[in-house]
């Protein structure tokens, strides 16, 4: 058996170190490379905000270079669910009678009320409207049975 010459042993003694050092570096490299991944995508989501923030600043110049108060404009709410409760209270009547009287459905006037969603311009004009009509008039203008649904409106909330 024959011994190996001195420059071979240091030939691999060397090759092993350097493969070492190598796979150290690279797993520093792709550790680098995850954070610089995740970087970019926080920077690509800082800029969409910036964007959405520049296109509101741009609506609110537009709007007050118009005349039109902040609050009337998309990002105040006109009317509060307070109030439209409070109108549907005042002419006594159940969701599906003031949902006909507003020409829209029962599901869209709990959600106004609710807060969840806001009344479109048509539907907010006649809410408008609403507020100066009588009971009489508005249930002159609903048809149906208007005696049976309140009671059941009022046992439902007495069951609350």
């Amino acid at each position: 058996m024959r011994k190996p010459s001195l420059a071979a042993a240091i030939r691999a003694e060397v090759r092993r170190h350097t493969q070492a050092d190598l796979k150290r570096a690279q797993k520093r490299l792709r550790k680098l490379q995850k954070q610089l991944t995740e970087v970019r995508r926080q920077a690509h989501g800082h800029t969409r905000i910036l964007q959405g923030m520049r296109r509101r600043i741009r609506g609110l110049r537009s709007g007050l270079r118009a005349g039109v108060p902040a609050a009337a404009g998309r990002g105040g709410r006109p009317v509060s669910p307070q109030a439209i409760r409070a109108v549907r209270d005042r002419l006594r009547m159940t969701r599906e009678q003031f949902a006909k009287l507003v020409g829209v459905s029962p599901g869209s006037i709990f959600g106004w009320e609710s807060g969840r969603t806001l009344p479109r311009r048509g539907s907010l004009a006649r809410l408008k409207d609403l507020r100066k009509v009588g009971v009489k008039a508005a249930r002159a203008s609903v048809s149906g049975p208007a005696r049976a649904g309140r009671r059941k409106a009022a046992r439902r909330r007495t069951k609350r």
